[in-house]
């Protein structure tokens, strides 16, 4: 079946006006520091070279990866500002480091010996940022080792120490863990301090942190999340002021009525009390649309919710529209964002899954065309 009107079966749309004012709202929680803005796993679903875009123009002063793929995209893209790179690398990454100009963490001997060594070899002198495990434990040196690393960067040809940073495991959710944290991490810039060494530009918060007002002597965050107007779970509530930036559209490919005792989809998981009017539309796990939705969710059509049935399969799933009269191939269905006054939410799918709003837009594959609304 043509669609018509548009180009894609199933597609998503990126408000870049959303993101714009995410960022208002940010600075204005922020105040004085500086906005690192994170767009690693594809600008969590939204596109990562477009977004940057929005954000450097927006002047945005750093931005940040998780890997050095990542950053090479976005190089390739010429988007020029300091891209912090947020784990670890290995030998055969530090020449790209190199090249690329991007400033990656540190925190151990073995990670500084092979940047000075590519340093060294290729000439230039790479800022890097030390991260310190004040007690999330994933990466970062222990707050005993800290001081000597900080001093070997600062005395190094090779290095130079832009940031000293950390991150935090439960902001909003457990006040008391939260202030260890600060308070381990404000005993070692202490210490840097008193070694004689600059920590650099500090920053803890990313958009959990920002929202609990968690670190207030910091001089920059990392908002992820909260630029794409999405909040952390135990903020979901809260009035933030945060616009959605992502919704995910598609277009019925078949429209057909059902009878009463027939089944449809892989294993005849739903089956019609009823003659019952079905939309099936071309978005599927293939999309990062997970099987999970099988008899589990909604689509919006027309400002009202319908049912997902049957088994979601790799490239296309159904819709029950009983009671949903005048469907037609030129109708959108919406399956995250707004329509006619309904929504759903990111937050809204996540619980049906059983996870959080992150891996919901994060699981969204390239497949799945990237229609980017309102960029300058």
């Amino acid at each position: 079946m043509t669609i018509p009107g548009s180009p894609h079966r199933a597609w998503i749309e990126i408000d870049h006006v959303a993101i714009r004012t995410n960022l208002e709202v940010i600075r204005r929680s922020a105040r004085e520091a500086q906005v690192i803005g994170v767009v690693k796993a594809n600008a969590y679903g939204h596109g990562a070279v477009a977004v940057a875009r929005t954000l450097v123009a927006s002047g945005v002063e750093r931005l940040a990866v998780a890997t050095v793929d990542e950053a090479v995209e976005l190089r390739a893209a010429r988007v020029e500002v300091p891209i912090l790179v947020l784990w670890g690398i290995g030998p055969a990454e530090a020449s790209i480091v190199t090249e690329r100009a991007l400033e990656p963490i540190v925190y151990d001997e073995g990670a500084i010996e092979v940047l000075e060594a590519a340093g060294d070899r290729d000439g230039v002198r790479i800022g890097v940022h030390l991260k310190v495990d004040s007690g999330l434990g994933r990466q970062g040196a222990a707050p005993d080792d800290a001081v000597a690393l900080a001093t070997r960067i600062a005395r190094s040809r090779h290095l130079r120490l832009v940031g000293t940073m950390s991150h935090l495991a439960l902001p909003g959710e457990d006040d008391a863990y939260t202030e260890v944290q600060v308070l381990r991490l404000a005993r070692v810039l202490d210490a840097i301090r008193s070694a004689g060494v600059d920590p650099g530009l500090v920053h803890v918060s990313a958009s959990g942190g920002l929202l609990a007002g968690a670190v207030t002597f910091a001089d920059a965050v990392r908002p992820g999340l909260a630029l794409y107007g999405l909040q952390p779970g135990w903020a979901a509530d809260r009035e933030a002021g945060l616009v959605p930036a992502l919704s995910l559209r598609a277009r019925a490919l078949r429209i057909f009525d059902l009878p009463a005792g027939e089944a449809i989809g892989y294993g005849l998981r739903f089956r019609a009390a009823r003659d019952t009017r079905i939309a099936t539309l071309g978005i599927g796990y293939g999309d990062g649309w997970p099987r999970v939705h099988a008899n589990n969710g909604w689509a919006l059509v027309h400002g009202r919710r319908a049912p997902l049935v049957g088994a979601v399969s790799m490239d296309g799933l159904t819709v029950d529209l009983d009671g949903i009269d005048g469907v037609t191939y030129g109708d959108e269905f919406v399956l995250i964002g707004e329509q006619d006054g309904a929504r759903i939410t990111a937050d809204a799918v996540a619980a049906e899954r059983r996870t959080i709003n992150y891996e919901v837009t994060t699981a969204l594959r390239e497949r799945l065309p990237r229609l980017h609304r309102g960029v300058d």
